[in-house]
């Protein structure tokens, strides 16, 4: 049954009710923050390394999940809270024209960037240095590496970096020994030089690359990101995902049979509950307006597993 007051859902989410489908449908879309206990206390964690006093071994984090279960979004989610401050500025003029204006990079608290494909301390420095774009019109050596370490630690004094987070860690372990060797000595240089936390973010191959480094390994607090699995904190996130979602019925995903239904089919993996869960919601718009069992039936999607089992088969008919 509708209602006019729709409390099934959060107060910033009821007035997209009075949006047309495509809009609500858009909305379901866009990315999503549940601060779920265990999201909630990576975050606190991270504000205390963040604030942490400078001393000669920093305290460091390793956060450890399985792909798509939310690290980067909580990643993300910390970082929007230390964005960096730019300014723009006059260029001045000469005779003929005014110079205009231009940004000016201020202040940068935390380099967040993806780890390259392999372990190569030059693509590395390069990937750091393109956040200070726009710090100034410098130009740098790009095959020497000792420049461009030296230029990194200048920035990240003059601009007052409090943190550097490396997602995708576990590609440390895609190259070979000598150069995994060489980029884990890299990165005990630079938390030794600049008296930094460093965060690492990946799999669990995270932790073998963290691990094979015994200086590294002592430095580095493991945090991990469990698969989802039945009980307080799961019935808990599928409450809030049902609040969040423009719907004008209310769903009741904690129904045992929904709720297990939704865990076996996105694995324990927040990404694929979530994708799922948004798949559902949108279908329930075009026909009921509420999310049950028959929505599930009606998608299309297929769990991690059905999807390897769908490209096994597809191989074997081109082979």
């Amino acid at each position: 049954m509708v209602t006019d007051t729709f409390d099934h859902l959060l107060p910033e989410v009821r007035e997209l009710i009075k949006l047309p489908s495509w809009e609500r449908i858009n909305h379901i879309k866009k990315d999503i923050w549940i601060g779920y206990p265990t999201a909630n206390k990576a975050l606190e964690k991270l504000r205390e390394l963040f604030d942490h006093p400078q001393r000669q071994r920093m305290p460091n984090l390793l956060i450890i999940g399985h792909a798509n279960n939310g690290k980067s979004m909580i990643v993300e989610k910390f970082c929007r809270g230390y964005k960096a401050r730019i300014e723009r500025r006059r260029l001045g003029a000469d005779k003929f024209y005014d110079l205009g204006e231009q940004d000016y990079l201020v202040e940068m608290p935390i380099v967040s960037i993806q780890m390259p494909p392999l372990p190569d301390s030059r693509r590395f420095y390069l990937a750091i240095l393109e956040k200070f774009k726009l710090a100034c019109s410098f130009t740098y050596d790009r095959a020497n590496i000792g420049y461009l370490e030296n230029k990194i630690i200048s920035f990240f004094r003059e601009y007052n970096v409090k943190m550097l987070i490396i997602d995708e860690i576990h590609n440390a372990l895609a190259g070979q020994n000598n150069k995994q060797r060489e980029f884990l000595n890299m990165l005990r240089l630079i938390g030794n030089e600049l008296k930094i936390p460093l965060i690492c973010v990946g799999t669990k191959d995270a932790y073998l690359a963290i691990r094979s480094d015994p200086q590294l390994e002592n430095r580095f607090e493991p945090f991990v990101l469990p698969r989802w699995k039945a009980g307080r904190e799961y019935d808990s996130l599928l409450a809030s995902m049902a609040a969040i979602f423009p719907l004008k019925k209310p769903s009741n995903l904690n129904n045992p049979k929904i709720s297990e239904l939704i865990l076996q089919k996105g694995e324990g993996i927040l990404g694929e509950i979530v994708t799922l869960l948004r798949k559902a919601a949108i279908q329930a718009i075009y026909i009921q307006e509420t999310i049950d069992e028959m929505m599930f039936k009606m998608i299309d999607y297929y769990s991690p597993a059905e999807r390897r089992q769908i490209f096994e088969r597809s191989l074997a008919e081109v082979s």
